[in-house]
C-alpha cells in the first residue's frame, strides 16, 4: 500500500534547475514590489491627498444620487448666496418636508421654530403623525448641517445647530430597572445638562408614562426651562393642560396633525397655530372596540371637554375654509396679474405701432397737402392775371370772382386738415398743473392738435368742461397736457356752452360691428361715438362679439384713448357679456 517515487537521472538537473528559477522569480517578484513601494512610499503624501479627493468625490457623487431619489435638487452649500443654512440661533424653517425614508404619496410636513416661537407643541391623535414631523425635523436638520440634499422646497432655512437632542420612542428595560417613565427621565436629564441656546431639542410623547396631572405639571415646568435657556424645542403631547400652556406663554406655538372626523382617518398634514384633539374614542372605534364599552367612554367625558373639543374642530374647519378662500385668491391675483403684464405689453406694442403709423400718414397727407396748397397758389395767381388781363367781359366778372371765393375757401380748408389730424401721443410738456385750470385758460386735450376754453374748473371726479369751438365736452385732467393762462375776472360768470352747442339727430343706442374687420370696423366706431356724443346721448353700446378677442380688446383700447368717452364697461351677461361694450360718454 506504499508510494514509490522514481526520479530518473536524466530529470534530476532539470527539476534542480526548475526549483531555482522560480527562486529568482520570486526574488524579482520582491525586488519590483519593494522598488515599487519605495516610488509609493516618496509619493505618500500625494497618493493620500488622491485617495482623500475620491472620497470627497464619491461622497458627492452618492449626495446627488440621493438627491435624484428624493427629488430634492438643491444641496445645502457655503457662502453668502446660499439660503439654506443661517448661524445660530436662529429659525429652524422647513416647507413641505418630507422624511426620506417615505415613499409612496407623502403628505409634505411644514414647520418653524426659533426666532420669537421657540417651542413648537404638536398635539393630535395617535397614528396622526405628530412622531415622524418630529423625525423629519430633526433627520432634515442633521442631512443638511451634513452637506446632504434637504427633501424640501426652496425657503426652508436650517440653523447651524451645535446640538440636536432627541428623546423618541421607548427604551423600558426590564435589566436595567428602567420604566417607559424612567427611560425618558432619564434622557430629558441628560438633555437639561447639555441643551443652550444653540440646539435643537426634540421630545416625544412629552410627560407621558405617568400619573396624568403629575406628568403635565412636570412637562410644563421642562418645557419652560428649556424655554428660558433660549433652545428651538419640538415636542409632542396628548396633556390638555400643555395646549392651555402653550396658547398662554409667549414664545411657545400650538400645532395639531388633522384628523379626519369623517373617516375616522388621520391626514397627516400639520397645522400651526391650534391645537389638536386626541380622538382616542374615535380612533378606538375605527379599530373595533365594542359600541357598549365607546358609549361609556363617551358618557364620561365631562361636558366642558366636550365642548372644548367641539370648538376645536369648528375652528379646524373655519382655518381649512379660509386657507382655502387664500389660495383661490392669491391664483386669481397672479392670474390676473400675469393678464395685467400681458396686455399692458400689448397695449404698449400697438401704441408705438399706431403712432408710428399716424406720424406716417401725417407726413404723407401733409406732404399730399404741400402740393395741393401750391396748386391752389397757382390757381389764385392764374385767377389775378386772368381778371386784371385785357378782354376780360363784364359778363366773366362774376364768376372769376365766384371761382376767385371758391379757391379762397379751399385753401382755408386746407389750413384746417392738419389741426383736424390727431398726432401721435407725447409726453405732457412742462407748464401749469392740470388741476390748476380756470375758468377761461386755454388748453390742449391729448390726441387732438386743437385748443379749446375751460369754461368751468374741475369737479370732484376730476373733469373740467371744455369749449373746443362749437364742441361742448367733458374731459379728465390727465387728458390735458397744456395750460396756457388768460385773464379771467372773477366777477364775470363763465360762458355758458349751451347755446353754441349744436345738437345732431340720435345715431341710436347701439351699433355692431360684429364679423368686421378692424380696419373697417374703427372709424365707423370713431364716426358713431362723435355723432352720439354730438346727440348728448349718455351711453352707447358696441356690439362686437366674442370670437378670439382681438375685436373687443382693438375696441376698447380705441374707447380709451378716446376724449369723448368717460369710461366703459362689460355688458350684463344676459345683455351680451363679453361680446358687447358700454361706453359712457362726457356730456
Amino acid at each position: 500500500g506504499a508510494t514509490l517515487w522514481v526520479e530518473p537521472l536524466a530529470v534530476v538537473d532539470l527539476g534542480n534547475r526548475y526549483r531555482e528559477l522560480k527562486l529568482e522569480e520570486l526574488r524579482e517578484v520582491e525586488r519590483v514590489l519593494r522598488q515599487l513601494s519605495g516610488m509609493v512610499g516618496d509619493e505618500s503624501g500625494q497618493v493620500i491627498a488622491n485617495v482623500d479627493r475620491l472620497a470627497d468625490f464619491d461622497v458627492l457623487l452618492a449626495s446627488v444620487r440621493l438627491g435624484e431619489l428624493l427629488s430634492a435638487d438643491e444641496l445645502p452649500y457655503d457662502g453668502p448666496g446660499q439660503a439654506w443654512i443661517a448661524p445660530a440661533p436662529g429659525e429652524l424653517r422647513l416647507i413641505e418636508a418630507r422624511h426620506p425614508l417615505l415613499t409612496g404619496s407623502v403628505v409634505p410636513t411644514s414647520l418653524h421654530v426659533g426666532g420669537a416661537h421657540r417651542v413648537l407643541l404638536i398635539t393630535g391623535p395617535n397614528t396622526g403623525g405628530k412622531t415622524v414631523a418630529l423625525k423629519t425635523a430633526g433627520l432634515l436638520t442633521l442631512m443638511a448641517l451634513s452637506g446632504l440634499p434637504v427633501p424640501a422646497r426652496d425657503g426652508s432655512e436650517v440653523p447651524v445647530f451645535e446640538a440636536v437632542f432627541a428623546d423618541i420612542g421607548d427604551e423600558q428595560s426590564i435589566e436595567q430597572s428602567l420604566s417607559t417613565f424612567s427611560s425618558h427621565m432619564r434622557n430629558i436629564i441628560s438633555i437639561l445638562a447639555r441643551a443652550d441656546s444653540r440646539s435643537l431639542v426634540l421630545l416625544d410623547e412629552i410627560g407621558a408614562g405617568t400619573d396624568p396631572e403629575e406628568g403635565a405639571a412636570l412637562a410644563r415646568a421642562i418645557v419652560q426651562e428649556l424655554l428660558d435657556r433660549g433652545c428651538a424645542v419640538i415636542a409632542t403631547t396628548h396633556h390638555g393642560e400643555l395646549k392651555v400652556f402653550a396658547h398662554e406663554t409667549a414664545g411657545v406655538t400650538n400645532a395639531n396633525v388633522e384628523f379626519d372626523a369623517e373617516t375616522f382617518a388621520p391626514t397627516y398634514r400639520l397645522t400651526i397655530g391650534l391645537p389638536g384633539r386626541s380622538n382616542a374614542i374615535a380612533i378606538a372605534s375605527r379599530l373595533g372596540m365594542p359600541e357598549a364599552v365607546l358609549r361609556r367612554a363617551r358618557q364620561a367625558i365631562g361636558p366642558a371637554q366636550e365642548q372644548v373639543e367641539d370648538l376645536l374642530v369648528d375652528l379646524q374647519r373655519e382655518r381649512d375654509e379660509l386657507a382655502t378662500a387664500k389660495r383661490l385668491e392669491q391664483s386669481r391675483a397672479a392670474d390676473a396679474e400675469r393678464l395685467q403684464h400681458r396686455l399692458s405689453a400689448e397695449l404698449d406694442r400697438l401704441s408705438r405701432e399706431r403712432d408710428d403709423a399716424m406720424r406716417a400718414a401725417r407726413e404723407e397727407i401733409e406732404l399730399e397737402l404741400g402740393g395741393i396748397r401750391e396748386a391752389l397758389r397757382d390757381a389764385d395767381r392764374l385767377l389775378k392775371r386772368t381778371k386784371a388781363g385785357p378782354g376780360v367781359s363784364g359778363d366773366s366778372g362774376p364768376e372769376l370772382s365766384d371761382l376767385q371765393a371758391a379757391v379762397s375757401a379751399a385753401e382755408a380748408q386746407v389750413r384746417q386738415i392738419p389741426v383736424l389730424l390727431p398726432r401721435p401721443r407725447t409726453s405732457s410738456p412742462a407748464g401749469v398743473a392740470p388741476a390748476a385750470v380756470r375758468p377761461g385758460d386755454r388748453v390742449t386735450i391729448r390726441g387732438l392738435d386743437a385748443q379749446g376754453e375751460a369754461v368751468g374748473t374741475a369737479d370732484e371726479r376730476g373733469e373740467v368742461e371744455i369749449q373746443l369751438g362749437a364742441l361742448h365736452m367733458r374731459v379728465k385732467l390727465d387728458q390735458i397736457e397744456r395750460v396756457a393762462r388768460t385773464a379771467y375776472d372773477p366777477a364775470e360768470p363763465p360762458r355758458s356752452p349751451a347755446a353754441t352747442v349744436q345738437r345732431r339727430p340720435s345715431p341710436g343706442l347701439e351699433l355692431e360691428v360684429r364679423g368686421q374687420r378692424v380696419e373697417e370696423a374703427l372709424p365707423k366706431i370713431e364716426e358713431y361715438v362723435n355723432d352720439a356724443f354730438m346727440a348728448g346721448l349718455p351711453f352707447v353700446r358696441i356690439i362686437h362679439g366674442k370670437g378670439t378677442g382681438t375685436l373687443r380688446r382693438v375696441v376698447r383700447e380705441a374707447l380709451t384713448d378716446n376724449p369723448l368717452v368717460s369710461d366703459f364697461e362689460t355688458a350684463d351677461p344676459k345683455a351680451g357679456g363679453d361680446g358687447v361694450t358700454i361706453a359712457r360718454l362726457a356730456v
